[in-house]
């Protein structure tokens, strides 16, 4: 077992309850309140927390450095810019509440880049999206429920069922469902393949190693220094033959967010022989992708360790 299992499992229970804390207070006191909450919050995380505060530094000083990076951020990365880095991931996990309460119509969606991800549903393929740690993976929920489009976001998780029961007390309704893996089992790519072919989508959040995994690995550049992704994503999507959409979601104001539905792969039977070309590109494609969406919202990458390590 990794160092980083113990916290890992701590951090999923602690955000469930940390989340009821949060539901509470905002049902009494509103979002204007309890979103004036949300910069001190930051600000206790930046002054207590070292190891989060040097990953921040260190992401916005790659991004800087990358073509368009300091256009994008405004400046030269310093104190500051690492409260805000980290006042919007606080943001972020108080939007995460607010969609899985009955507050959804609080929040204002633009779907419009989203509609391949639409169109496949309603062919009734099923697939894969691929999504980040940037912006907010959840906000897929809004465009499910809207569509009807049942959506399995995988998670490696020994409380999977701790925490839909969460959600299911916010949303009795919700079409997004949260599929708990082990990172070391060979069961996982089963659990996909089920899904799929039930013309359901499974989510993964494909810009993380996931420690003591059997996730085989593609080094890639990203923000111009080489970097390690999964790649079992990629490669199941040339396995099965299943669409693979690239899905994002950034915040563009207060309560309100853009999705992005980006197709990297039709579908169709790979050769054995061409797989592995075949999954390297479009991991290549997904970071270049990635990369362009950081310059977009560059606040919005939330890997808080040493990414390139």
């Amino acid at each position: 077992m990794s160092a980083i299992d113990p916290w890992r499992r701590a951090a999923e229970v602690g955000t469930v309850g940390a989340m009821g804390l949060m539901r509470g207070f905002y049902r009494v006191c509103g979002r204007q309140v309890s979103s004036a909450l949300l910069r001190p919050i930051a600000g206790y995380f930046q002054l207590a927390h070292s190891d989060v505060r040097r990953a921040s530094r260190l992401y916005l000083e790659r991004l800087h450095a990358f073509p368009g990076g300091a256009e994008a951020l405004g400046g030269r990365p310093g104190w500051q810019a690492t409260h805000r880095h980290l006042h919007e991931f606080a943001v972020n996990l108080f939007d995460r509440m607010v969609i899985w309460g009955d507050s959804i119509h609080e929040m204002e969606i633009e779907k419009e880049r989203s509609r391949p991800l639409l169109d496949c549903a309603r062919a009734g393929t099923g697939g894969i999206l691929v999504g980040a740690h940037l912006g907010s993976f959840d906000m897929l929920r809004l465009v499910a429920q809207q569509h009807e489009v049942v959506v399995n976001v995988l998670m490696y998780t020994d409380h999977a069922e701790q925490i839909n029961g969460f959600f299911e007390t916010l949303d009795p309704g919700s079409r997004v469902r949260v599929l708990g893996a082990d990172p070391t089992a060979t069961r996982t790519p089963f659990l996909i393949r089920e899904c799929v072919e039930r013309g359901e989508f499974v989510g993964i959040l494909a810009d993380r190693v996931q420690p003591g995994g059997r996730d085989r690995a593609v080094r890639v550049p990203f923000l111009g220094v080489p970097a390690v992704f999964p790649a079992t994503p990629f490669e199941l999507a040339t396995v099965l033959g299943c669409p693979l959409l690239q899905c994002l979601c950034v915040r563009t104001g207060n309560a309100r967010y853009e999705t992005l539905a980006l197709p990297l792969f039709a579908g169709g039977k790979v050769p054995r022989r061409d797989r592995e070309k075949a999954t390297t590109e479009l991991v290549e494609r997904y970071v270049a992708e990635l990369e362009r969406w950081c310059l977009r919202a560059p606040y919005q990458w939330f890997n808080f360790y040493d990414f390139w390590a």
